[in-house]
């Protein structure tokens, strides 16, 4: 696969008269894993929201090797796993995986207990089974870019290995961001992090960046 590289840029969020965020930035590139981390109320969520068009905000700017992205088509480049449910409650969940061409049974073939789930409406679900399965539909679905929102919520330790090892396979030729409130995971798996603190997107290059921008406490920044 060619190499391509997603730029959001420049993303303003405001509610009446509070402003989540005034300088929102990430970036990607295909064969990375980009983590961003931020305290609750950051605007992680926010972003992603305002850059795949489902939150009105003052600006936000979207481009890909250089290229704005039309917003009409922004699903062909970037696939998204929200923090919330994806799959609407009523649908079978092959059906799913149907609409975003991607075939179940690959999906079944990797994990092998939702063999007997083929036709199992989501509301029958478990969060956990339902969670895991958007996962895989999300990773699975073809796009250059993954964007990832809080995926080993509800997920159990065991899945979140797998999904783990299906990131950091698809990561080869796609480019993926992940964000989540699990610190560890998201560092075992990211190739760069950013963190979003007062408004704007950081970079972080060691452990000290967190703590000064407050999402650890000094006194983690010496654990491993």
């Amino acid at each position: 696969m060619d190499k391509h590289k997603l730029i959001v840029d420049s993303v303003v969020v405001r509610f009446g008269q509070k402003t989540v965020l005034t300088g929102g930035y990430i970036t990607s590139e295909t064969g990375m894993v980009t983590g961003l981390l931020g305290r609750n109320g950051a605007g992680k969520s926010c972003m992603f929201r305002a850059l795949m068009g489902g939150l009105r905000v003052d600006n936000v700017m979207v481009s890909m090797d250089e290229k704005p992205i039309d917003r009409q088509t922004i699903g062909r480049y970037i696939k998204y796993l929200p923090q919330g449910r994806l799959i609407p409650e009523g649908m079978q969940l092959h059906r799913a995986f149907d609409l975003y061409g991607v075939n179940y049974w690959t999906f079944v073939n990797r994990v092998p207990k939702y063999s007997s789930l083929y036709d199992t409406p989501v509301y029958e679900l478990s969060g956990g089974q339902a969670r895991l399965a958007e996962l895989f539909l999300v990773l699975l679905s073809e796009a250059p870019f993954y964007i990832l929102d809080e995926p080993f919520t509800q997920v159990d330790p065991v899945s979140i290995d797998e999904v783990k090892a299906l990131i950091r396979e698809r990561s080869r030729d796609h480019g993926i961001i992940v964000t989540d409130h699990n610190y560890d995971a998201i560092s075992s798996v990211a190739d760069n992090l950013f963190v979003i603190a007062d408004g704007y997107t950081n970079p972080v290059r060691c452990r000290e960046d967190l703590v000064r921008h407050g999402y650890l406490r000094a006194e983690d920044s010496d654990k491993p």
